[in-house]
């Protein structure tokens, strides 16, 4: 319908356009017919007054057509003839009444090359005829006239031009002698009627046109209605809002076809949503509509009085898992979390899975983070419980990050960021736990950055260094081994503490290469200790979690090795029970066979400080057991401390493990350590860490303060006896 609507407004318009078009053309064509028969009659006229009038002095010579040529003088001469006369002014006054318009005669100037008026109807205003005048070349009847030929057309009057008829005067020997003009009036005037029509045409064409333009634009209003409707439509789908309903799908014609392709875009347009926003796994939002959420809620609180909690969580440990069940069994464990937080949060709440095991859930109307806090306890009360699958009880822990909009993040990155600092503030912290976002964890970021800068320039340029650490044995004070110890020396601060870099290594896994540098420091030196004869027992070098998992750790321990072509069995490799908490049990088992094939010394370090499992210490190939300071600090003041300490050495010794205790800062904790018969202690009642260069020096002034104990406690009984 609409295309035949814009068909017929087309054919209407031109077809005004041909009829005016045709009209005009065929009154400017009478126009020109009718002027040129008046001229035509006009110099008829004046031929036959002038012929008659003179009683036959002029001689007509008529065309083909009929029309006056020329008038011949019957005389030879043209100068009794061609001179003013009233007879002739009576003449030229009956030619300009009979042809409703003027009339001049003119007599030619041979040597002037002009023709020269003599005789007109043309009058001044108090009626007396106007002055002689002249036309020359310039004149665009002159060439006509010259040749002996009439001339029909425009010519100049006083400014204007007339439509004239000028016929030549010749005498009897062929000779231009003058000519005769008659004109029917202004050109212009003669057109006036054409004008006149034209305007009138033209205005009836434009009134007609003006009236179908408003009727077709109605009509195509009209018809254009439901394209509109239809475009708005198309606009809300194009901006991701689906449309309540699709108009117009009951239409039979073009307008029902494309409602019905809307319809079918809509439908489209779903399912293609759900497929780009939704979580395959647990049916929750995905990343992309989380960001796409995040989007708009920043929108709406810069420009509304909108406010909105940022929760983020995840769960400690939960790659083990997927490493103990399969993937399959972690999907149906994040299901489940998912059915989880859909409960406490509520449908208000735009909850999505934006990685492995990480949820994003928006609440709005939460700014001061309530809300948020009131259902973080409840999530992780219940996400704590176990999770009931047919391979068994599965336990996580989670933690939960809270940020506020807008007071936290005015935009899209820095709102995840923050609710990203805020969770990894909760995952620091001991068991399920959740944290709220302060300025205070930004500046913490910050500065780990800048110590991971530095770190990785110190490494670069060789800034760290080593100190080692003496282990003694308490009962004759002998050197047994030496702990490596890196140290990184600063400007302001003697030394950087090793508790404010080691974590930023682990976190941004310079951890490997510190591990490798300490590892070809420690080799190094050890070997140089072996050429200049110096008897250290084993080196002793820590060992992260992140490094042992490494597969090619034994490698790379062979490879140092032999690098520096030093015996296995004077290094020895530290790991904490931390290692136990995210690597499976045969994992480690084979690492450590392999370590042990090479013939290396393996010591598990801080004993008892955290997770600990006495199945590990009977079934994996540890050599040596350090227990952790905290057991040994005071315990020589407090016998219950003590009887735990014994416990421990003993618990080692039935083990067959070599014991080392750690933190000896007093005479007493020696004395201690020395009574249940330790292999080694080390602490800084000994010595402290030292440089390389002083390990020798150290341990003869420790020798040295032994023996002065010694030679006390010896003249201290001496006395004792005498008394």
């Amino acid at each position: 319908m609409f295309r035949i609507s814009v068909i017929l407004v087309v054919l209407v318009l031109c077809s005004i356009g041909l009829v005016s078009g045709l009209s005009f053309q065929e009154v400017s064509n009478s126009a020109k017919e009718n002027a040129s028969i008046q001229i035509d009659r006009a110099a008829r006229a004046a031929v036959a007054i002038l012929c008659y009038g003179t009683d036959s002095e002029f001689h007509p010579q008529i065309g083909a057509e009929g029309q006056p040529v020329s008038l011949r003088l019957t005389t030879n001469t043209a100068d009794t003839v061609l001179v003013p006369s009233d007879k002739l002014d009576q003449l030229l006054q009956a030619i300009a009444q009979t042809n409703q318009g003027a009339a001049n005669l003119f007599r030619w100037s041979a040597d002037t090359a002009t023709f020269d008026r003599f005789a007109t109807t043309f009058r001044t205003p108090d009626g007396n005829p106007e002055p002689a005048v002249s036309f020359g070349a310039d004149h665009p009847a002159h060439a006509r006239l010259a040749a002996g030929k009439p001339y029909v057309g425009p010519v100049p009057v006083h400014g204007r031009l007339r439509l004239a008829y000028l016929t030549p005067i010749l005498a009897l020997n062929g000779d231009v002698a003058g000519a005769v003009a008659v004109d029917v009036g202004w050109v212009d005037d003669l057109t006036l009627a054409e004008k006149r029509l034209k305007v009138r045409i033209f205005s009836a064409a434009a009134v007609i046109l003006a009236v179908v333009i408003l009727l077709g634009g109605m009509l195509m209003g009209i018809e254009l209605r439901p394209l509109r409707q239809l475009a708005k439509t198309a606009e809300q789908l194009a901006a991701g809002t689906r449309p309540k309903d699709i108009p117009y799908t009951e239409r039979r014609d073009e307008i029902g076809d494309l409602a019905h392709g809307l319809a079918r875009a809509t439908d489209l347009q779903d399912k293609l949503q759900k497929l780009a926003y939704t979580d395959p796994v647990t049916t929750a939002g995905n990343r992309a509509k989380y960001f796409s959420d995040l989007t708009e809620t920043i929108r709406r609180t810069r420009t509304e009085a909108y406010t909105a909690s940022l929760s983020h969580l995840d769960f400690k440990g939960f790659s083990k898992v997927n490493d103990a069940f399969g993937h399959q069994v972690g999907n149906r464990v994040l299901l489940q979390a998912y059915a989880r937080l859909a409960s406490i949060f509520g449908p208000s709440a735009q909850i999505a899975r934006i990685s492995a095991d990480d949820f994003c859930i928006l609440l709005p109307f939460d700014g001061k983070g309530v809300v948020a806090e009131d259902y973080a306890l409840k999530a992780i009360d219940l996400l704590s419980a176990p999770f009931q699958l047919e391979e068994g009880e599965i336990r996580l822990e989670p933690s939960i990050g809270i940020a506020l909009l807008p007071r936290d993040a005015s935009d899209v990155e820095t709102a995840h960021r923050v609710a990203g600092l805020a969770l990894r503030a909760a995952k620091d912290r001991n068991g399920a736990q959740y944290d709220f976002f302060s300025p205070p964890l930004n500046e913490q970021v910050q500065m780990e950055m800048l110590t991971e800068t530095l770190l990785r320039t110190a490494l670069k340029t060789r800034q760290l260094t080593l100190h080692y650490q003496p282990q003694v044995c308490p009962a004759n004070g002998q050197l047994v081994g030496l702990e490596a110890l890196i140290r990184w020396p600063s400007e302001k601060r003697q030394f950087i503490p090793p508790s404010e870099f080691i974590p930023v290594a682990e976190k941004t896994g310079l951890i490997l290469e510190l591990g490798q540098f300490v590892l070809d420091e420690a080799c190094r030196q050890a070997a140089l200790w072996r050429r200049e004869g110096f008897e250290f027992g084993q080196v002793s070098v820590n060992v992260s979690p992140i490094q042992f998992r490494r597969g090619n750790f034994a490698n790379i321990v062979r490879q140092t090795l032999s690098a520096y072509d030093l015996p296995a069995h004077l290094v020895c490799l530290e790991v904490t029970e931390n290692v136990f908490l995210d690597t499976g049990e045969q994992l480690i088992l084979d690492i450590l066979s392999e370590l042990q094939t090479i013939g290396v010394q393996m010591s598990l370090d801080d004993f008892g400080s955290g997770y600990s499992s006495l199945s590990y210490l009977h079934r994996l190939p540890f050599q040596e057991l350090k227990i952790d300071r905290a057991f040994l600090s005071g315990a020589d003041q407090h016998p219950q401390k003590a009887r735990l300490f014994k416990g421990i050495v003993g618990l080692g010794r039935s083990l067959g493990l070599r014991i080392i205790a750690e933190g000896a800062e007093t005479a007493g904790e020696y004395a201690l350590a020395a009574a249940h018969n330790c292999d080694g202690l080390q602490g800084f009642f000994c010595t402290p860490a030292i440089p390389a260069d002083e390990v020798a020096s150290r341990l003869a002034a420790f020798h040295r303060s032994l023996d002065e104990a010694a030679g006390n406690c010896l003249g201290e009984g001496e006395r004792k006896l005498r008394a």
